[in-house]
C-alpha cells in the first residue's frame, strides 16, 4: 500500500529510510546532508564507494544503522546537473525486483528527484506511484513540510544558544562571524532544519558540520555527567 504523507520524514515509523544520492560523494544539500550529519560513518563509507564507482544510477545501497535500513538511491549521476526521469524508473524498477530479497517490510521515501533534482514534484509521484504501488508492503512518499519539527535541530538549537558564543569558537575552532550568522539564523522561524541554514549567505555544509559535530558531542558528555 502506498499512502503519501506531509512533514519531516525522519519521525517515520518505517523499518527502512530512503536517501537521494548522486554517485560522486557529495552529500551537501536537503535530505542528503540531513543523512550525512545523522549518520556520518554512512557518509564515510558512501565516499569510498563513490571513489571506487560503486555508486551508479539504478544500483542501490543499503546501509544498516542501529535505529533504521538506510537506502541510499541514485538520482543523480553528479550533484551539479539535475535528476532525470529514467533515473528514477532504473533505481525503482530495481528497487521493485530486489525488496523482498533485502528484507525490507516498510519503507519510506521522499518524492526522488524533486526539490534538488529539479523535477517537478508531481511527475515524480507519477513514477514512484507506478511502481511502488507493485509492492505489498508499506510504502509511504513524503512531502517536505518545511514547518514541521525535527527534534535533532530543536536539540541543536538549544544546547548553540544556552553556550557563551566565546566558548564556542574558542573549542570549535569555527570563526566568529559564522557563529553569528548561525546564531541570528536560528532566529528565523521559517528554518526547521539544519540544511535549511545552509541558505544564509556565509554558512557552508563544513563549517555546520564541525559545529554540529562539536555540539553533538557536548550533549553527549552532558549526558554522561548528568547524574
Amino acid at each position: 500500500m502506498v499512502i503519501e504523507k506531509r512533514g519531516n520524514i525522519f519521525t517515520t515509523q518505517a523499518q527502512t529510510i530512503v536517501n537521494t544520492v548522486n554517485c560522486v560523494g557529495i552529500m551537501g544539500a536537503g535530505i542528503a546532508y540531513e543523512f550525512r550529519l545523522r549518520h556520518h560513518d554512512m557518509f564515510t563509507k558512501y565516499q569510498t564507494l563513490c571513489d571506487n564507482k560503486q555508486i551508479t544510477i539504478g544500483k542501490l545501497w543499503i546501509y544498516k544503522s542501529k535505529e533504521k535500513n538506510i537506502l541510499n538511491f541514485p538520482t543523480k549521476k553528479d550533484w551539479k546537473f539535475p535528476s532525470k526521469e529514467e533515473y528514477l524508473t532504473k533505481g525503482l524498477e530495481k528497487f521493485v525486483a530486489t525488496y523482498k530479497q533485502k528484507g525490507i517490510t516498510s519503507i519510506a521515501f521522499p518524492l526522488l528527484g524533486a526539490d534538488k533534482g529539479g523535477l517537478k514534484p508531481e511527475k515524480s509521484l507519477e513514477i514512484m506511484t507506478k511502481y511502488l504501488s507493485q509492492c505489498d508492503i508499506d510504502v509511504e512518499i513524503w512531502h517536505f513540510d518545511p514547518t514541521a519539527e525535527d527534534d535533532l535541530y530543536n536539540n541543536f538549537k538549544n544546547i548553540f544558544l544556552s553556550l557563551e558564543e566565546d566558548v564556542i569558537k574558542k573549542e570549535s575552532k569555527i570563526r566568529a562571524d559564522i557563529l553569528k550568522k548561525i546564531k541570528n539564523a536560528l532566529q528565523i522561524p521559517e528554518i526547521n532544519s539544519l540544511s535549511g541554514l545552509l541558505r544564509v549567505k556565509g554558512v557552508g555544509d563544513r563549517s555546520l558540520e564541525k559545529l554540529f559535530i562539536y555540539i553533538d558531542n557536548y550533549k553527549k558528555e552532558k549526558t554522561l555527567f548528568d547524574f
